[in-house]
């Protein structure tokens, strides 16, 4: 997997933030958000996106590394980026392919049929992925935060996308197939459970 890093550093020195960052996966999908930090000791730190968890009242990851191999490849190229003013860094991979992995699970809220996970080459994970119904049919929702705009407004953004045309048509119809797949499971399951209350009722 082939992955391009860029940097962009604040202006204040006050700030725990020092920079932010974002990583491009095989010229297809971009995560945005990334932040470098400075903590104890002076000790350099990265965070990727994340969000406040309403139940768990924890921060909660929208995406991460998912191998302590690539974890310290990944944040350690973001670092030396940083430390070393380069505002673009190009890591290239075995293979220009970017593989990719779905699980999704239903979810009976709302407009929401079903949350999930997208993995790249078994090394990196994208969280709250949703299936959204509408009129039109089902679509994909990839994980988004309320940001504040110059004029003042907030509006949600995506935290990490699709960059082309054929990865987007290519991830989200797996998506979309995927969740298909799901519903008609469910609907196979339930009609055998009526089948067998069916069966189970008492004679008269």
């Amino acid at each position: 997997m082939n992955y391009k890093i860029k940097v962009y550093k604040t202006k204040s020195n006050e700030w725990s933030i020092k920079a932010y960052a974002s990583v491009t996966f095989n010229n297809s999908f971009v995560v945005t958000g990334i932040t470098v930090r400075e903590g104890k000791n002076n000790n350099l730190f990265v965070a990727m996106p994340s969000y406040k968890s309403s139940k768990t009242d924890e921060n909660g990851n929208y995406c991460n590394p998912t191998t302590k191999e690539f974890r310290d490849e990944l944040y350690g190229n973001i670092i030396d980026a940083y430390m070393n003013d380069k505002k673009e860094l190009e890591v290239k991979g075995a293979s220009d392919k970017l593989e990719f992995g779905i699980a999704l699970k239903s979810f009976g809220g709302e407009n929401i049929e079903a949350l999930g996970r997208i993995y790249f080459d078994k090394c990196f994970v994208i969280n709250n992925v949703k299936v959204i119904t509408s009129e039109k049919g089902s679509f994909v929702a990839m994980p988004s935060q309320l940001v504040s705009k110059e004029n003042g407004e907030k509006e949600y953004e995506d935290v990490c996308f699709p960059i082309t045309k054929e990865f987007r048509t290519e991830l989200y119809d797996a998506i979309l197939k995927e969740n298909d797949v799901m519903k008609q499971k469910q609907q196979e399951k339930f009609q055998k459970i009526d089948e067998m209350d069916k069966d189970n009722l008492p004679f008269r």
